[in-house]
């Protein structure tokens, strides 16, 4: 994990996932930890070159490439870790990440790893919005619902880490079909982004590299979410089983699906986007025969 210096208060922990740092008269803010105890370490020896005290870890969501190292750094440094809503119960209890994406079984052992299930780590407690006051050093805590639950974006030191509010170009073209727990929230949070240009001199996202503007890539992910949506939707005209329309919605947008977790991932995506079209009043489901059928309706 590299030590990226954006601006005098704020630093870059790139890695697979990345981290963040704020400083405020030699304290320092951690944001995310990354994937793992492996991870952790480093991020712990580049806090140590920096000579600074970590006071506290803020996650910004519960998703175990995001909060994996949390429990390691808490047991080393005694920093509160931080986190808002249902991340914190996550981030808590980590078997809730495979457990939803298993519809609430027992996960399959395919999701008992450590890319879907993080060490747990105790939560201090929730973290509202807005500005925020640490251990001496402030932030501003903004909302970013859609690809987690209570997803938030952290901003402090003249730059603001994004999370996974957006994906680098990069990242969003090798998923395809990125994840989402809500597309409506997602296309929200999508249209709220480029107002942040001009108010921080650098965005930091969950993964890729900072950049200095974040419309351009808000766009490009909004973009792709209406073709993920539309790809949906289609394939609602075709067939009203689950199965069959996460095949048809990755075969409408040229996505080859290549394991059990991938695809788990991809149908909380297809499911989404059947939320919201019933939501709009665009789809119904129900049972016929011991079956469960979306369909289209017309509007």
């Amino acid at each position: 994990m590299d030590l990226i210096p954006l601006t005098p208060n704020a630093y870059q922990l790139r890695g697979g996932s990345n981290a963040g740092l704020i400083l405020h008269d030699g304290r320092a803010v951690l944001v995310d930890t990354g994937l793992d105890k492996d991870t952790a370490k480093k991020i712990l020896r580049h806090i140590d070159a920096l000579k600074v005290q970590l006071v506290a870890v803020v996650i910004t969501h519960a998703h175990a490439d995001h909060f994996g190292g949390a429990a390691t750094i808490r047991a080393r440094t005694g920093a509160p870790v931080y986190a808002a809503g249902v991340e914190a119960a996550v981030v808590a209890h980590p078997i809730l990440e495979p457990l939803y994406l298993f519809s609430g079984a027992a996960p399959a052992a395919e999701l008992r790893h450590k890319f879907t299930l993080a060490e747990a780590c105790p939560v201090t407690e929730g973290l509202g919005t807005g500005d925020q006051v640490l251990g001496g050093v402030p932030f501003t805590v903004i909302p970013a619902r859609g690809h987690a639950p209570d997803q938030m974006m952290v901003a402090g030191g003249d730059v603001c880490f994004v999370a996974d509010a957006v994906f680098a170009p990069e990242v969003l073209h090798k998923h395809g079909i990125p994840f989402y727990v809500d597309v409506d929230q997602t296309a929200a949070t999508l249209a709220a982004l480029p107002n942040l240009d001009g108010h921080y001199a650098a965005f930091v996202p969950g993964h890729g590299p900072a950049v200095s503007q974040i419309a351009p890539w808000a766009a490009e992910n909004a973009v792709c979410l209406a073709s993920i949506r539309a790809a949906v939707s289609a394939s609602l005209a075709e067939t009203g089983d689950v199965a069959r329309l996460v095949q048809l919605t990755a075969r409408r947008l040229g996505v080859t699906i290549p394991n059990p977790v991938i695809y788990w991932l991809t149908q909380t995506t297809v499911l989404a986007c059947l939320s919201s079209l019933q939501a709009a009043g665009k789809a119904s489901v129900g049972i016929g025969e011991n079956e469960l059928r979306w369909a289209a309706r017309a509007y």
